[in-house]
């Protein structure tokens, strides 16, 4: 009886047991397969954003180093606050910002956001970790925008403008407001709902320092330009001219911040340098369409060699000498180098004063100027090299660096120098950041007549009568053509004020020309009246009723 129940059919528990197992299994393979697709469009994901981040740096890397900001391309104007940007007050890569958003919105995301840290070799261990050849970052934890470690390198606003969007030369090299490490590490963030999606770090170099030196920081694929450094200058001696200036001994040296290369047909410019070992340093100029020059570096990954090639293609003024390095199917960022090639000494001219002057003040003075052949763009007057000399003896000068005048003047109230009866040989010398000399002498004679018959004369007065401007310049010329005009004589007053005389006459008084200026603190109110008076006197003591001239005049202020 037992047996035959044994051989009865399914039952109702074995039913629902099998049941429960089939729904477990669904489940599974549900969950795997869903799993399976979380997979693949993550993986879609990935493949896209990492494509994407690369295009970016492509992008950034096209960006002017000076104008690569921390960026947010969901605020205004890219967070990016009002101010200029190098004298512009358009920031002039908008465009790529623009069309980097676009193309990030049409991949899903929201929009993107550039970080920066700025960073620099840490030649002096100032991090304690025994290298010195590791990156630190920019540091400022007491929040004075000037590094923790070195205070040299820090946020300066040059120009006073609110901002660290410029630069400025100093030494002949360009500098950034913002910390001049010449190196930045730039992070790209991709954001979707409020969050970071994903995100990619890369080194960013003015020197194109394209990767870090250690292996054990991730750095696959670097180039380093070492000459020509960046923002310096080069010249040429293919001409006798050159030469003789090159070879011109000055009084002064160089200071050591200015930079110089030569670049011609008997000594090509020197490229030397460092990527990976083995690594092919290629060279281009002025575009990056054709290739002039190439190197393979050695077991050490260094490089150097004078390339005919890359200086048959330089042109005379401003250049870029384009570098990277490849090796196998990697290629490092390019590696800029502005220079600026300089094909023309310097020259000097309007050297005043010749022959005889009748004045024991006179304005000694000459011009130096650096123009080109065929451009404006050459290295420029370097001005810690010029030296002005008075019969042998080294004088006090002062340069204008905008007219490229040098003048014997006393270095404190700007005044012309007293003289002596007698005659002058005066030798004005200096350079051209490119190493460029130059030299020129030139003689005069001092003389006056005493008794001097005829008063110092005062004429051009200005403003006469009526002034259509708040704030007029006031001007007169005063001269004596016997014996000259003695500038600590000279008195000039404005309602009865002295605002001119021996303490700031060299800021006031131009001695070529004998004029007298001065522009008021404040501007005047309109139709308020006011009394100019000028004093001055000859070097002639005789006779004592001819020495000194005294007028006055007036002035109202008229603006309809």
């Amino acid at each position: 009886m037992n047996k035959k129940n044994n051989t009865k059919g399914f039952g109702l528990v074995e039913a629902m047991v099998a049941m429960a197992i089939f729904g477990v299994a669904i489940i599974s393979i549900t969950a795997t397969m869903q799993m399976a697709m979380l997979s693949a469009v993550k993986s879609r994901e990935q493949l896209t954003s990492s494509r994407l981040l690369d295009m970016i740096f492509s992008k950034l890397k096209s960006i002017d180093y000076f104008f690569l900001f921390q960026t947010n391309s969901s605020l205004p104007n890219f967070f990016l606050s009002t101010g200029t940007f190098q004298g512009t007050t358009v920031y002039p890569y908008r465009t790529t910002l623009q069309n980097i958003h676009t193309i990030v919105k049409n991949a899903g995301f929201s929009h993107y956001t550039i970080d920066i840290v700025f960073m620099r070799r840490d030649t002096s261990d100032a991090n304690g970790n025994g290298l010195t050849s590791d990156l630190i970052a920019f540091t400022d934890n007491d929040q004075n925008l000037i590094d923790d470690y070195d205070p040299t390198i820090r946020y300066f606003d040059q120009n006073s403008d609110g901002d660290y969007y410029d630069t400025y030369t100093l030494g002949g090299r360009k500098i950034s407001e913002e910390p001049d490490t010449h190196l930045k590490e730039v992070t790209v963030k991709l954001w979707k709902k409020g969050y970071v999606v994903t995100q990619q770090t890369e080194l960013i170099s003015l020197e194109q320092f394209s990767g870090i030196e250690s292996m054990a920081s991730g750095a696959a694929l670097k180039i380093f330009i070492s000459q020509p450094a960046n923002a310096t200058f080069l010249y040429n001696l293919n001409t006798t001219a050159r030469q003789n200036a090159f070879m011109l001994a000055i009084t002064k040296s160089y200071p050591s911040d200015v930079t110089a290369y030569r670049a011609d047909t008997f000594y090509p410019l020197r490229l030397w340098g460092e990527t990976s070992p083995l690594a092919v340093a290629r060279f281009y100029v002025n575009n990056t369409s054709t290739e002039r020059d190439n190197r393979t570096s050695d077991m050490n990954g260094l490089f150097d060699f004078q390339s005919a090639a890359v200086t048959n293609y330089l042109v005379e003024g401003q250049n870029r000498i384009w570098a990277r390095a490849t090796k196998d199917a990697n290629v490092s960022p390019w590696g800029p180098r502005d220079v600026i090639v300089d094909l023309n000494p310097p020259t000097i001219s309007s050297a005043i004063p010749t022959g005889i002057v009748k004045n024991r003040a006179p304005r000694v003075s000459a011009v130096i100027t650096d123009t080109g052949i065929s451009t404006n763009t050459t290295s420029g007057i370097c001005a810690e090299v010029i030296t002005l000399k008075v019969n042998n003896n080294v004088v006090n000068h002062l340069y204008d660096s905008a007219t490229g005048e040098v003048v014997w003047a006393d270095t404190t109230t700007a005044a012309p120098i007293i003289l002596s009866t007698g005659t002058y040989t005066a030798l004005l010398e200096g350079g051209d950041r490119a190493y460029y000399k130059v030299r020129s002498t030139w003689s005069f004679t001092v003389e006056i007549e005493d008794p001097d018959n005829s008063a110092p004369s005062i004429a051009n007065r200005s403003p006469i009568g009526s002034a259509n401007t708040t704030l007029p310049l006031i001007q007169v010329r005063v001269f004596d053509n016997q014996s000259g005009i003695n500038p600590a004589s000279i008195v000039l007053k404005l309602n009865g004020q002295v605002v001119v005389n021996s303490s700031n006459i060299g800021s006031h008084y131009d001695a070529s020309s004998g004029f007298v200026s001065y522009l008021p603190a404040s501007p005047f109110p309109n139709g308020s009246s006011h009394t100019v008076e000028i004093t001055a006197s000859h070097w002639a003591t005789t006779p004592s009723d001819k020495v000194t001239s005294t007028d006055s005049w007036n002035f109202f202020i008229n603006i309809p």
